[in-house]
């Protein structure tokens, strides 16, 4: 008497977990595809420089402020990756009193070229020179890694990882 209770609970538990277990199967119409390109216009939301610079920032936008009488050039400029591998950026008002190009802290100049495969982008300004940079997100925040020294405001020996954060515009 007991195992028939059993086996009427048990065949009653598989009649309710199966619609349950197929239920839960969801076949998406419209599945997310990550984006893994570079392409678009973007805005610097952030850029850190480690270790610290002059040995008292990691903010460079903050301290760009600082350096350039309150200049908010840095979240100012747009760079834009086109189709075809030309990267470029503007140079708005709030940037045309810097003693220095933009291109100095972003490695991107009006005229340059980049390619990417897999998460290295590379981007040779209109000069020649090449920065490498480890993409570390793409979408709506575009986040770029990359080594260098700092040449402003003294040069350095030092080499530095900059990250930076691109809104997409």
């Amino acid at each position: 008497m007991k195992n028939l209770r059993s086996s009427r609970l048990f065949a009653w538990a598989i009649v309710i977990a199966i619609p349950i277990w197929f239920g839960s199967c969801k076949n998406d119409d419209n599945p997310v595809v990550a984006t893994t390109t570079v392409e678009g216009s973007y805005k610097i939301s952030a850029l850190t420089i480690d270790p610290k610079a002059l040995g008292l920032y990691t903010d460079v936008v903050a301290a760009s402020k600082l350096f350039f009488n309150n200049s908010t050039c840095l979240n100012d400029i747009t760079i834009t990756f086109k189709t075809g591998g030309d990267a470029t950026t503007d140079n708005p008002s709030s940037c045309q009193s810097l003693p220095v190009p933009v291109s100095t802290f972003t490695g991107i100049d009006a005229t340059s070229k980049w390619t990417q495969s897999g998460n290295k982008l590379t981007i040779t300004k209109g000069d020649g020179t090449k920065t490498e940079y480890t993409v570390l997100s793409t979408g709506t925040i575009l986040g770029l890694q990359w080594q260098g020294t700092l040449n402003y405001p003294v040069p350095s020996a030092t080499i530095y990882t900059y990250t930076m954060n691109l809104t997409k515009q």
